[in-house]
């Protein structure tokens, strides 16, 4: 059993590296891979325009696409790709890939419990303790996005106008118009901000105790494996790992995540 794990490529922002994951696309053997999992925000459809990005981003689509013929692809959707689950609900079997919030895996005898890992900072994070707030913020975020960053204005002015989105959130942070302002940074900016709250440390050590099943959807036996925070490890004691990024975070380093028979490695694509 092969599984093969990416990450935070943010796909459409000038921070990305479009040529070499396209290079890491064409020179996998996905023939001998089962299960690719593209684990959240692939596509960063927050601070673009978003048919821009997808019309921009043709290339690694396509190649995504075709590879449902050599592997099973599954698509887990992260805060700055959100829209892509309401996409796939729209286009249902006509959308090339299997578009979950997270997802099951068992290797040889592990099961590995796949989410992007924006979950953790909802609720470690002091602006966000409703899931629901954050999804919804997220999914409207996609919607507003532009090629000049201003989208958490936009989506302040929206608030401003029209109060049905606001109504339907069961928490609304108490500062609603700085909540979406560090949304727009990316996490090494956001969640590491000292000064503010440094949500990293928080994160890592929800994502590894043995309680979050009474916070997270998922058991007690089964392997954690999460990105967001561009930050990779594995805890094996633990039965936690994250992927890291794409060429983003404190390393700027392309990585990515092998399971091989229950064994976890993480790699970096030269």
């Amino acid at each position: 059993m092969s599984i093969v794990v990416v990450s935070d490529v943010h796909l459409g922002t000038d921070e990305a590296n479009e040529e070499k994951f396209i290079k890491f696309l064409k020179e996998l053997d996905f023939e001998k891979i089962e299960h690719f999992v593209l684990l959240g925000d692939i596509i960063d459809i927050w601070r673009r325009d978003f048919t821009k990005a997808v019309i921009e981003c043709s290339r690694s689509l396509t190649l995504l696409n075709d590879l449902v013929s050599k592997t099973q692809v599954h698509y887990i959707v992260g805060n700055h790709d959100y829209y892509l689950l309401r996409l796939s609900e729209l286009y249902g079997t006509n959308f090339p890939f299997d578009v979950k919030k997270s997802t099951i895996i068992k290797s040889k005898y592990q099961e590995f419990y796949f989410m992007h890992g924006y979950q953790l900072e909802v609720l470690c994070n002091p602006y966000y303790k409703s899931m629901k707030t954050y999804e919804t913020f997220s999914e409207h975020m996609c919607l507003a996005g532009d090629d000049t960053g201003n989208a958490a204005d936009a989506l302040w002015k929206l608030r401003q106008s029209n109060k049905s989105l606001w109504n339907k959130l069961k928490r609304i942070p108490e500062n609603p118009y700085a909540a979406l302002k560090s949304m727009m940074e990316p996490p090494e900016v956001r969640i590491r901000n000292i000064r503010k709250h440094n949500a990293i440390g928080p994160i890592e050590k929800l994502a590894e105790a043995e309680s979050k099943h009474f916070l997270l959807d998922i058991r007690p036996e089964q392997f954690l494996v999460y990105g967001h925070t561009h930050h990779p490890y594995i805890n094996e004691e633990k039965k936690v790992a994250n992927t890291g990024s794409w060429g983003l975070g404190d390393q700027k380093k392309f990585w990515y995540m092998e399971i091989v028979d229950d064994k976890v490695d993480l790699k970096e694509f030269d």
